[in-house]
């Protein structure tokens, strides 16, 4: 117990197990500064000095910094459960990328006598990973090139706070889509939306035919932004099981997202597209009529010319509006149709798209227009002007 007698610092450090550089450190940062001096400017500690000595070594031991520790001590608007889960947060991120490594280098125990320099590649890729520094982490993702190098890329992947460094390890993680396709399923269900959404990302860039199963289940995902990046990855593999996926969802949310990566599809998604213009939803078979229209397929002129007189106005707008879109007689004959409307409104777009398709002319009539059109009249052959 101590006794009402200060001590000096050596004696303070002795048995508090800290050294006298430490406490004249803390005295420096007015952290802890003693109560007493003696004649000859020796710190002198007091009970009381003590007392908060224990405490500061109790908050340090906890992982708050000097300063954190400070204000916790003397600032009355200090939030102690603010600092400890920031803390938390930064342990389990930590574990987290200690149990990832730890994994790492289990599976090279077994071949470190043969391979021992890729035991300790895998330790400096982690290393430089974990750096602080942006551009240094960037680097150590672009100097990447081993297979091996997956599961510690996979892990930075949905712990590193940088979109530019997840892009660029995302990229890395492409360049192995075997190895990598296992390490992303096995995150698909973890419980943070933002981890899911890199993950679709990612998988979204792996493409092929492999990573469908893992995009569908991520497609049915609670949180939007994740389903958008499942629907731009359905989009990009080319799988008739991801274009049923996608057609399927006509009409839901986020629907452009979703019609864009249908029409991603090109000509194989204009007969499953086409079918949805029957759907009892108009809201469908306008987003149906819609992608027809960005696919641009001369085959799409058939069926849309039948939505043109569907009996709900924004589908007929939508049907119109894709034939514009589509090259050939068929389509044009359709907006024609159109044009000879009763309903005012869809001639008149009718009537602007007609303006659309026809050829440029000069302000000199009817003479002019067949002047225009003579030169193009001539045989192939013929080079002349």
């Amino acid at each position: 117990m101590v006794g009402p007698e200060p001590l000096r610092i050596g004696e303070v450090a002795r048995r508090s197990g800290l050294s006298v550089r430490a406490l004249r450190h803390y005295d420096d940062l007015g952290l802890l500064v003693p109560s007493e001096r003696t004649w000859g400017d020796h710190r002198l500690y007091s009970a009381e000095d003590l007392r908060r000595l224990l405490s500061i070594q109790n908050l340090k031991s906890i992982g708050l910094s000097l300063p954190e520790i400070q204000a916790a001590l003397d600032e009355p608007g200090f939030s102690a459960a603010e600092a400890l889960t920031e803390h938390l947060h930064a342990v389990d991120e930590q574990i987290t990328r200690l149990q990832a490594l730890r994994q790492r280098l289990t599976e090279l125990q077994g071949t470190a006598d043969k391979n021992w320099s890729q035991v300790l590649d895998t330790i400096e890729l982690s290393e430089r990973l974990n750096r602080a520094e942006v551009h240094q982490r960037i680097s150590a993702a672009l100097d990447t090139h081993l297979p091996e190098d997956v599961p510690v890329l996979a892990q930075h992947l949905v712990s590193d706070p940088d979109p530019g460094v997840r892009e660029v390890l995302s990229w890395a993680l492409a360049q192995h889509p075997e190895r990598a396709l296992p390490e992303l399923v096995a995150r698909i269900d973890d419980h943070d939306p933002a981890v899911r959404r890199q993950v679709a990302h990612t998988l979204g860039k792996l493409a092929g035919p492999q990573v469908v199963p893992g995009l569908q289940q991520l497609f049915a995902d609670a949180d939007p932004q994740v389903v958008a990046s499942a629907a731009f990855g359905l989009g990009r593999t080319g799988d008739q099981r991801a274009l049923d996926t996608l057609v399927d969802a006509l009409g839901a949310e986020p629907a452009e997202v979703i019609s864009t990566a249908i029409a991603d599809f090109g000509p194989p998604a204009l007969e499953p597209v086409a079918q949805r213009l029957s759907d009892p939803d108009p809201g469908v078979r306008e987003r149906a009529a819609e992608i027809l229209g960005l696919i641009g397929d001369p085959a799409a002129a058939a069926p849309l010319s039948t939505a043109a007189g569907d009996a709900q106005l924004q589908v007929r707008f939508a049907a119109v509006l894709a034939l514009g879109q589509l090259p050939g007689t068929q389509a044009m004959a359709a907006i024609e149709r159109a044009a000879r409307s009763g309903d005012d409104q869809l001639r008149l777009l009718a009537g602007r798209l007609l303006a659309d398709r026809q050829p440029p002319h000069d302000s000199t009539g009817g003479a002019g227009r067949t002047a225009d059109r003579a030169p193009r009249a001539r045989s192939d052959d013929d080079p002349t002007p």
